[in-house]
C-alpha cells in the first residue's frame, strides 16, 4: 500500500547508466560534432580546391564513419559494469534506451540529410557522384528507422 500526501505525485525517474551513450546528452557534443564536420570540410577543400566536391567527400567520409560507429560496432567498449546488458546492441540501439523520436536521434538523422543537401547542391552536377551520395544518405536514414530496430539482414553482424 502506498501513501502519498495530497499535491504530491510520484514520477518515475530514469537514470542513464549506460556510459557508452550518456555523453551524447552533454550540451557541447553537438557543437563539437558540427565543428568537426566544418573542420573536415575546410581541410578537404584546402586539398581539392573545389568547395562543392569537398562537401561530397565529407558526406561520403561521414557516411562510412557514422555507419561503422553507430550501426556496426556492438557493446560498450569502455563500460565493464553493464554485465553484458548491451553486448548485442549497436550504439544506435542503445541510444535513449531504444526510444525513438528523441532530439538526439532526430539530430543524428538530420546530419546525413543536411550533408547530402550540401554535397548535391554545392558541387557541379556534372562532376559530383549523385548516385553515390544518394546511396549513402539512404543507407544511413533507412538504418535509423524504427522498423529496423535490432534487425540484422541475412544474419550479418548478428553476433
Amino acid at each position: 500500500m502506498t501513501y502519498s500526501t495530497p499535491g504530491h505525485r510520484r514520477v518515475p525517474s530514469e537514470v542513464i547508466t549506460n556510459k557508452n551513450v550518456s555523453w551524447v546528452s552533454q550540451p557541447f557534443v553537438w557543437a563539437w560534432y558540427c565543428g568537426l564536420l566544418v573542420v573536415a570540410w575546410l581541410v578537404i577543400s584546402a586539398f581539392t580546391q573545389d568547395t562543392g566536391m569537398a562537401w561530397t567527400y565529407v558526406h561520403l567520409l561521414h557516411g562510412v564513419v557514422s555507419y561503422y560507429l553507430l550501426h556496426w560496432i556492438k557493446g560498450t567498449p569502455f563500460a565493464e559494469d553493464d554485465q553484458g546488458q548491451y553486448c548485442r546492441q549497436t550504439f544506435w540501439e542503445q541510444l535513449d534506451n531504444g526510444v525513438y523520436a528523441t532530439y538526439k536521434r532526430k539530430l543524428f538523422t538530420a546530419v546525413p540529410v543536411v550533408l547530402f543537401l550540401l554535397a548535391t547542391n554545392g558541387a557541379d552536377f556534372k562532376k559530383q557522384p549523385l548516385g553515390l551520395n544518394l546511396a549513402v544518405v539512404l543507407v544511413l536514414v533507412i538504418a535509423k528507422l524504427p522498423a529496423l530496430h535490432k534487425v540484422r539482414f541475412f544474419g550479418i553482424n548478428k553476433y
